[in-house]
């Protein structure tokens, strides 16, 4: 047996070209529209949040407001025309005196307005200090740090 050397003429090998990134299979089609409509979810529900909160933002910047002082009635002026932005006027509009009080007092978990309602009465009417006014406006601007925009209370049957 004699054994030649010959070398074999073979052609390179050509390999298929390696899988392109597009077209995306459908899962990441998928995924991708996912992403976009939770980012559209999350938009729309930040600017109804912005849009619910701006009668409160509102009324604290004016009740904080350190250029303009305010009167305890001006105080309740601007707590009443920010509760009006979240409850119904038919709510809101009759409410005077203590029903007033009452119904202030009902969306807090402190009592500060019926506790304090001969010191609301003196103030609206007489001319007293300006620091016993503080404490007054300081109560107004709590109510509509905590209780605006009102919770969804459980109604209790009688």
């Amino acid at each position: 047996m004699t054994t030649t050397n010959q070398s074999l003429n073979l052609e390179p090998l050509i390999l298929p070209n390696a899988p392109d990134w597009f077209p995306l299979a459908w899962g990441w089609w998928a995924v991708l529209g996912a992403l976009v409509l939770i980012i559209s979810i999350l938009c729309i529900y930040a600017r109804w949040r912005s849009k619910r909160l701006l009668a409160k933002k509102t009324a604290l910047k004016l009740l904080i407001n350190p250029i303009t002082p305010h009167t305890p009635s001006s105080a309740l002026e601007v707590l009443r025309q920010a509760a009006l932005s979240y409850f119904p006027r038919a709510e809101i509009a009759p409410l005077t005196g203590s029903a007033w009080y009452e119904f202030l007092d009902s969306y807090t978990k402190e009592t500060r307005f019926v506790d304090k309602q001969q010191q609301w009465q003196a103030a609206l009417y007489q001319k007293s200090s300006q620091e016993h006014h503080q404490d007054l406006i300081a109560d107004c601007a709590f109510w509509i740090a905590t209780a605006l925009p009102p919770k969804k209370k459980a109604k209790t049957r009688d």
